[in-house]
């Protein structure tokens, strides 16, 4: 008789690590219109060999229960391409040394409203981004999934840095130095604690996914939630600005990792932008709800007075 319950034990152990294992949980699919990355409807791919048109069409974002912690995935209309060994610089580095984590092209930020409260949260978005969100969606958490995560880090907090010290140095500032130090104190803690750069990273053809742990987001996404979603080109090489390492002011507007827009064609950035307007955000794909359309959201800005882009929340539940 033990030996018939042992080996019912053991089948019944063997049947069950046979099967399929469960798939997370879905918490939400956001689809998006395919052959729409062109931002405000003028904005051209650069002229090289490494993007096209389709490369930063997003087609569908997903989220999906993982413990406690969610899985995200972000589905673009080509393959998403892979750094080879090419040499990128004279000093003979490769490509997939410096994005080691299986994608070098795009930048995908998402600007997460939490509590749902109007105006309780952050309304800009990373440097370079030249838009704002819509206090509507005023954002809680960012996860900002880019080729490299450990160097954007490090690079927004010295941005933020650096902003505290050209606000003191303007002769209007009403900024003290105590509240300056306090501030420069706090940005590690403010980066970490806000903002998600995620490492966790897997490429597979078209898809690429994204784990965010629960400790970031306080447990799984939700889709009651407001989710901005933008896709910028990435700038591996991120610039190095020597006379805002030596302290000195530039008109020059800080850029996170990103490929600027300009007029006319270009072979290192996006072609297609309107002349005289600093403030074109160089984002090339972007989610916006029923009843908006993304060319009208990424074309409504006012150079002359300064008035960035709104960037849209979108709420699944919805």
């Amino acid at each position: 008789m033990k030996k018939v319950f042992l080996l019912l034990l053991v089948l019944l152990v063997w049947a069950v690590s046979a099967l399929p294992v469960s798939a997370g949980k879905a918490i939400f699919t956001l689809g998006d219109p395919r052959g729409d990355d062109h931002g405000d409807g003028n904005l051209v791919y650069p002229l090289n060999d490494e993007l096209d048109p389709g490369d930063l069409d997003l087609i569908s974002l997903e989220a999906e229960a993982e413990g406690d912690g969610t899985m995200f995935e972000a589905t673009f209309a080509k393959p998403v391409r892979v750094p080879g060994r090419q040499v990128i610089d004279g000093l003979g580095t490769s490509l997939d040394t410096v994005a080691r984590f299986g994608f070098y092209t795009m930048n995908l930020d998402i600007y997460i409203d939490t509590d749902r409260v109007p105006g309780s949260g952050a309304v800009s978005t990373l440097p370079g981004r030249l838009a704002t969100v819509d206090p509507g969606s005023a954002w809680e958490r960012a996860i900002i999934l880019t080729p490299r995560p450990h160097e954007a880090r490090a690079e927004l907090k010295r941005m933020m840095s650096r902003a505290i010290k050209d606000e003191i140095r303007k002769e209007d500032s009403t900024l003290e130095e105590d509240q300056a130090a306090a501030m420069r104190e706090q940005i590690p803690v403010d980066v970490e604690e806000r903002i998600f750069f995620p490492t966790r990273v897997k490429v597979r053809g078209n898809r690429i996914s994204f784990f965010v742990p629960g400790g970031f987001l306080g447990g799984p996404a939700k889709d009651s939630w407001s989710y901005v979603v933008a896709v910028s080109g990435a700038n591996v090489l991120q610039s190095f600005d020597i006379n805002r390492a030596l302290g000195r002011q530039t008109g020059k507007e800080e850029a996170l990792m990103i490929l600027p827009i300009s007029p006319g064609k270009w072979t290192d950035r996006f072609g297609g932008g309107r002349e005289n307007a600093e403030i074109q955000p160089p984002l090339v794909d972007i989610l916006v709800p029923e009843g908006r359309k993304q060319e009208n959201v990424l074309g409504e800005f006012n150079q002359r007075r300064k008035e960035t882009v709104v960037l849209p929340g979108v709420v699944p539940a919805k």
